[in-house]
């Protein structure tokens, strides 16, 4: 059962791949939030409000988003986008930023001029979670449960006429796929090879 000091000797060593075209595309940070629950490690996910023009509307994600001009750095980004979401300053009651590697954003099954940077955090204290107008809804999610084979599925989805098999999991009536899911499947990856040695 994955635990809080588990993932965080898991990531201490890992070096986050850069992207390349980082520099010349738009910027967006995200968070990995885990507290520990009854179940191990637990990720606080978001289902994003339905929004015209949003090319991940209704999605589940990790709470973050784009980078502003005054914004410090991309982490800074994150910890800013975490506080108008979610209500809370995650500086305040997680600790532990490690990175993980960038995405060449997706979204209506394009490539977006977009790179997103995903950051892991540890929660030491409890948080109270006030979402704002851009979240539907949000949720805790075992980490353990993205670890079990059995509870990996497929989905059909059509973009522009042409059909797509997409991996996912689904938890209660959430469903968790695109980038979020390649997220947490490199960091279920570090793990999984740390446990092992």
């Amino acid at each position: 059962m994955p635990t809080l000091k588990s993932i965080q000797a898991a990531l201490a060593h890992v070096v986050a791949k850069r992207h390349p075209a980082r520099r010349a595309l738009k910027r967006s940070s995200v968070v990995l939030l885990f507290r520990e629950g009854s179940k191990g490690a637990e990720v606080l996910m978001m289902k994003r409000a339905e929004r015209k023009g949003d090319p991940w509307s209704g999605h589940m994600a990790f709470p973050g988003g784009r980078q502003d001009l005054g914004d410090a750095s991309i982490f800074a980004t994150a910890v800013r986008e975490v506080r108008e979401e979610m209500g809370f300053d995650i500086e305040a009651v997680a600790d532990h930023p490690l990175r993980l590697s960038d995405i060449h954003a997706t979204g209506k099954g394009r490539l977006q001029p977009m790179v997103v940077t995903p950051f892991v955090m540890f929660a030491h204290s409890d948080m109270t979670i006030t979402p704002n107008y851009e979240v539907a809804d949000y949720v805790w999610i075992p980490l353990r449960h993205f670890m079990l084979p059995g509870n990996r599925e497929t989905f059909e989805m059509n973009y522009g006429g042409v059909n797509y098999t997409l991996p996912c999991y689904y938890y209660k009536q959430f469903k968790v796929w695109g980038m979020s899911l390649m997220m947490l499947d490199e960091l279920i990856a570090c793990l999984s090879m740390h446990l092992a040695d």
